[in-house]
C-alpha cells in the first residue's frame, strides 16, 4: 500500500468533517480556551503609563498536557538519558508517573519508593519521577492506585477481607510520601477491560467496588482530584450513547456515591501492533481511522460531559505507518487533528500522550501484541523529535500560546483576549507577573 492511499484512509474523515473542524473547534477553542483580560501599568511614581508600548507574554500554561515518564533515567547510554530529562520538561507540564503495584512493591513489604531502588525497566521509582517534576516546574500524577491487570505474586488474592486491608495499606502509604506534592490521582483503571486480565484478585468481584474505592482514596487524598479512568471508548460511546457501559458504568457509580472528580478516557490507536506479517500489517492499516473522525470524537466527549465533571485524554498513542518523511508527516497531521478536536471541548482539562520514544513500548510476554510496532512514540528511538513532537510543540508553545505588543491608553489600560495562564508583561525595562485563569475576575494593575 503506498503512502498517498494511507493518507487518504486515515485523512478522510478530516476532509468529510472539514466545516466542523472549521466553525465548532476552531470557536470552542477561542470561547473556552481564552479569556478577558484587563491590566492597568503604573510607573514607579504611581502614575499611569499614558500610551506607551508593553509587551505581554505567556509563560504557563493552565491546560495541562503531558506523557508518561516511564523512561526517565531508563536508557543504558547516559547520554539519551540526559536528553530524556531535557526534551520533556521543554515539552510537557505534566508527567504520568507508574505506581503498579507489581513493580512497586515486587517483594511484599519493601515498596520501590526512593531512587536508588533495584531498577525495573519502564518502572522508574515514584521518588524519582517526582523530584524530577518538582525540580522542573511540571505536573506528578499517580497512576494507578486499583489495578489488578499488575498485582505482585504475594498477595492473597482470593481472600476479600485481606485484599481490602491490603490495599488500604498500599494507598496509605503512598498519601503519606505524596499527598501534597501530585497534581491528580487515578483511583481505578480499565473496569471494562478486567476480564481479560490473567492473575488478578478477588477485589474486582465486589458490586460496589468503584464507590469503596474512591471511599478509600478520598480518605488518604481528602484534597487530591481523584481520576477514572477507561480504555477506548470515545468510538463506540458516540455510537451506543447512554446505553454505552461505560456512561452507565459511571451513572450507577457517582448515584452510589463515588466521589469522582475527572472521567478519564484512553485512546490508543494501536495499529500495527499485532501485525506479525506484512499482510497482517496491512489488513490492520485499512482500520481504525475512525478513531480520527472529528464528529465522532466530539458526540462521545459530549456525552460523557453530561455528568458535568471535567474530562481528560489520560493515554494517547498516534502510529506512525513507517519510517519516511511522508509517514511522520501523517502522524503529525493525526495527532493535531486529535488534539485540536479535545483541546477545543469545553469540558477537557487534560490531554495526556503515552510513550516518548519508539521501540520503548509495551510488549505483551505472549507475542500476541506488541505496542512497538506501531511506531508511536512522538521520537525517534534515539530521541530526536519526530514531527509529531515538533507540532505539539508548536500547538501550545505558539498557536495556542499569547504573545503580544500592546499600547496603553490614556488612563495606562490594555484589554485582550488571551490563553488561561500566567503571564509577565514588560515596559521600560521592568516587568510584573499576572495571570488569565478560567472563572476568575483578570482585572490587574502592575507597578513597574
Amino acid at each position: 500500500m503506498d503512502r498517498k492511499e494511507i493518507r487518504k484512509i486515515w485523512m478522510k474523515y478530516a476532509e468529510e468533517d472539514r466545516e466542523l473542524l472549521t466553525s465548532r473547534v476552531e470557536r470552542d477553542i477561542e470561547t473556552h480556551r481564552k479569556g478577558y483580560c484587563k491590566v492597568r501599568v503604573l510607573l514607579k511614581d504611581g502614575t499611569p503609563l499614558r500610551n506607551g508600548s508593553v509587551k505581554v507574554t505567556q509563560k504557563t500554561h493552565d491546560f495541562q498536557y503531558g506523557a508518561n515518564i516511564f523512561m526517565l533515567d531508563e536508557f543504558p547510554d547516559e547520554k539519551l538519558n540526559l536528553r530524556y530529562r531535557e526534551e520533556f520538561k521543554r515539552y510537557f507540564n505534566l508527567a504520568t508517573v507508574p505506581f503498579y503495584w507489581k513493580d512497586l512493591e515486587p517483594e511484599q513489604g519493601n515498596p520501590r519508593f526512593a531512587k536508588d531502588s533495584k531498577k525495573i525497566y519502564r518502572r522508574p521509582a515514584p521518588e524519582l519521577c517526582v523530584e524530577y517534576c518538582e525540580e522542573s516546574g511540571i505536573g506528578a500524577k499517580l497512576h494507578c492506585l486499583i489495578y489488578d491487570a499488575f498485582l505482585p505474586a504475594w498477595l492473597p488474592k482470593d481472600d476479600m477481607k485481606a485484599m481490602e486491608r491490603r490495599y488500604e495499606e498500599r494507598i496509605r502509604q503512598i498519601a503519606e510520601r505524596y499527598s501534597g506534592r501530585l497534581t491528580e490521582v487515578e483511583v481505578i483503571n480499565e473496569m471494562l477491560l478486567e476480564r481479560r486480565w490473567s492473575g488478578q484478585g478477588v477485589i474486582y468481584q465486589k458490586r460496589d467496588l468503584i464507590p469503596w474505592a474512591f471511599e478509600l482514596a478520598r480518605k488518604y487524598f481528602p484534597h487530591m482530584p481523584l481520576v477514572i479512568n477507561e480504555a477506548n471508548v470515545l468510538v463506540s460511546l458516540s455510537e451506543e450513547d447512554y446505553r454505552h457501559p461505560y456512561f452507565m458504568l459511571l451513572e450507577n457509580a457517582l448515584m452510589s456515591g463515588a466521589t469522582i472528580d475527572k472521567i478519564g478516557i484512553q485512546h490508543h490507536c494501536f495499529t500495527g501492533s499485532k501485525a506479525v506479517t506484512p499482510e497482517m500489517y496491512e489488513a490492520e492499516v485499512m482500520a481504525g481511522s475512525q478513531m480520527f473522525r472529528p464528529s465522532v470524537l466530539l458526540r462521545g466527549l459530549d456525552y460523557l460531559a453530561e455528568f458535568g465533571l471535567p474530562l481528560e485524554l489520560t493515554e494517547i498513542t498516534v502510529p506512525t505507518f513507517g519510517e519516511t518523511e511522508e509517514d511522520e508527516k501523517l502522524q503529525a497531521d493525526l495527532l493535531d487533528l486529535l488534539y485540536s478536536v479535545a483541546f477545543s471541548h469545553p469540558a477537557m482539562e487534560t490531554i495526556v500522550y503515552w510513550n516518548l520514544p519508539d521501540s520503548y513500548a509495551y510488549a505483551h510476554p505472549s507475542g500476541r501484541s506488541d505496542e512497538n510496532r506501531c511506531r508511536g512514540g512522538l521520537f525517534r528511538k534515539d530521541m530526536t523529535p519526530k514531527q509529531s513532537a515538533l507540532r505539539l510543540r508548536e500547538m501550545f508553545q505558539s498557536r495556542w500560546h499569547t504573545d503580544l505588543t500592546l499600547t496603553t491608553d490614556k488612563d495606562g489600560y490594555v484589554e485582550f483576549r488571551g490563553f488561561y495562564g500566567d503571564y509577565v508583561l514588560s515596559a521600560h525595562g521592568e516587568e510584573g507577573s499576572f495571570g488569565i485563569h478560567k472563572h476568575e475576575n483578570n482585572a490587574t494593575v502592575i507597578q513597574l
